[in-house]
């Protein structure tokens, strides 16, 4: 499947052509905590694509403090890069330690038990989130919207199982059902205790975590 990404617009709004309807049609039902934010660069997946571990997100959050970030030459690198699947150095960009944005403190906390257990440069190469929803919103509130663009990410998932990854449901496993099935019967799959902070540790994933740690080993 071609990657949709490819075709984001240089500049802001950062809006791909293919969900232009689908976001027209709905953006009457937008509220002020669910609204998009195509001044932010989008964030449908952060990592390798042959990542052997995988995180299954929801969506990337707002905050107004990101625009600042956004805005700068270095993090629109990145992200880029990122969404083009070019090689960085640190495929999962926001543990870059030479990068400063929200999204890395949000991260670096969400991952600080693989990052100790193993090193930030193996957890930057093998572990790939894959965001169930692609564009920036304070809240999450588009569990009636199926955008075109989605369909590549759920390609990135369903990669992922023929290849065998781990995969780790950190939030939203009824949407994620809904539009992957076949992770229900998936053996290689595993979910956090605590949906609301979703990080990636031996107390919120007490059954699975030694599986994980010998993912990335």
């Amino acid at each position: 499947m071609q990657n949709p990404w490819q075709e984001l617009p240089a500049t802001s709004p950062y809006l791909l052509d293919i969900d232009r309807v689908v976001v027209t049609e709905n953006k009457a039902k937008f509220k002020a905590d669910t609204d998009l934010h195509f001044e932010l660069l989008p964030e449908p997946f952060l990592g390798n694509p042959n990542a052997p571990l995988i995180l299954l997100n929801l969506n990337p959050g707002y905050s107004p403090d990101d625009i600042t970030y956004h805005q700068q030459k270095s993090f629109i690198d990145l992200s880029v890069a990122n969404l083009n699947h070019h090689p960085l150095v640190y495929p999962f960009f926001l543990l870059d330690p030479n990068l400063s944005a929200p999204g890395r403190v949000w991260w670096e906390r969400k991952l600080s038990a693989l990052i100790r257990d193993t090193n930030r440069e193996t957890v930057a190469k093998k572990v790939l989130c894959v965001e169930y929803f692609p564009y920036h919103s304070r809240k999450f509130g588009h569990h009636k919207m199926r955008l075109p663009s989605q369909e590549y990410s759920f390609h990135l998932v369903r990669q992922a199982m023929a290849r065998n990854a781990v995969i780790v449901l950190m939030r939203s496993k009824k949407l994620w059902y809904s539009a992957v099935p076949e992770l229900k019967e998936y053996q290689s799959l595993f979910s956090v205790r605590n949906v609301q902070n979703p990080t990636i540790s031996l107390g919120n994933l007490p059954e699975s975590y030694a599986s994980i740690i010998q993912a990335l080993t």
